[in-house]
């Protein structure tokens, strides 16, 4: 079995990927940046939420890093 991806490297990775082929809703920011938060939004719910897990903080130069916290229950 192979080892899982590291959340972090998988969630940039992401992040760069959706950033090209997203449109930004009427209203909001078109640039680079508003690009860049519909992208992380998007990740976030995909990479994240699927393992029952949610964002705390990230970042992603010069070196992958992530901290999550666990999904609230309802």
């Amino acid at each position: 079995m192979p080892n899982p991806k590291p959340l972090g490297k998988e969630l940039c990775r992401c992040i760069k990927k959706v950033r090209k082929t997203v449109k930004v809703r009427p209203g909001q920011n078109r640039s680079l940046k508003g690009k860049e938060k519909a992208a992380i939004g998007i990740c976030v719910k995909s990479v994240l939420q699927s393992r029952g897990k949610t964002l705390k903080r990230f970042k992603c130069t010069p070196k992958p890093y992530i901290r999550t916290q666990p999904l609230k229950s309802k």
